[in-house]
């Protein structure tokens, strides 16, 4: 299971189930940069935490469908400024232990078999 969300400070998007299988960059698109980072950044907006969406910064973990010169399009398109976030600087991506944590409570919910604890 794949899902997509974003913070900053107390501020939450809705969080976004991916498909199974979902591989193609054109579908990520889609599902989540126009239904859920859209509206996403159009609340930091309204609350305030920058004027204008030119005044927000994207960071993305480097998957490959984050990396792929499609999504780079999308956002140059869309005036998407994003962070550069080298890729072995994953250990500093902030949501990365709780996704950790999201996965090990799904898990055992839905199959406690693989949880050790």
């Amino acid at each position: 299971m794949m899902v997509w969300g974003s913070i900053c400070g107390p501020i939450q998007s809705e969080l976004i189930i991916l498909p199974p299988g979902q591989t193609q960059v054109i579908e990520f698109i889609k599902n989540v940069y126009e239904t859920g980072l859209f509206p996403f950044m159009d609340k930091l907006v309204e609350v305030c935490v920058a004027e204008d969406q030119e005044g927000l910064t994207l960071m993305e973990a480097g998957a490959p469908i984050h990396m792929a010169m499609v999504s780079q399009q999308w956002h140059n398109e869309h005036q998407i400024h994003k962070l550069n976030w080298p890729p072995k600087l994953t250990d500093f991506n902030l949501i990365k232990n709780l996704w950790f944590k999201m996965k090990h409570i799904v898990t055992h919910l839905f199959n406690p078999k693989q949880c050790t604890s």
